[in-house]
């Protein structure tokens, strides 16, 4: 599950180790991604995350494709009493279904 803690600039400033001044300044330029609430600032810290290491965009796809193939787990647990060959079988053809390819990476 992603996260969706929404900090304040204090709070923000805190996470990140810097002056709340200098996060204003980031946050008045467009800098920082966030949003204003009436007069405050409020920081997404999945997008000061992303901010941080850009490289983490690219493994949120990623993320979506295990938690898929957890609620196949899920999926297949709630019916009972399947044959080993019958469980891969119903993983194979859900994995087609929903267009989830695996790399050679993932495979053991």
């Amino acid at each position: 599950m992603l996260n969706t803690q929404v900090f304040t600039t204090k709070e923000a400033a805190e996470y990140l180790k810097i002056n709340k001044q200098v996060l204003e300044k980031y946050l008045r330029q467009g800098d920082v991604p966030a949003r204003r609430v009436g007069r405050q600032w409020r920081i997404s810290k999945l997008a000061l995350d992303l901010w941080l290491a850009p490289s983490l965009a690219s493994i949120l796809p990623r993320l979506s494709v295990w938690q898929e193939a957890f609620s196949l787990g899920d999926t297949i647990g709630k019916r009972v009493s399947l044959s080993d060959e019958k469980i891969l079988e119903t993983v194979k053809s859900l994995r087609k279904e929903r267009g989830i390819k695996l790399t050679s990476r993932s495979r053991h």
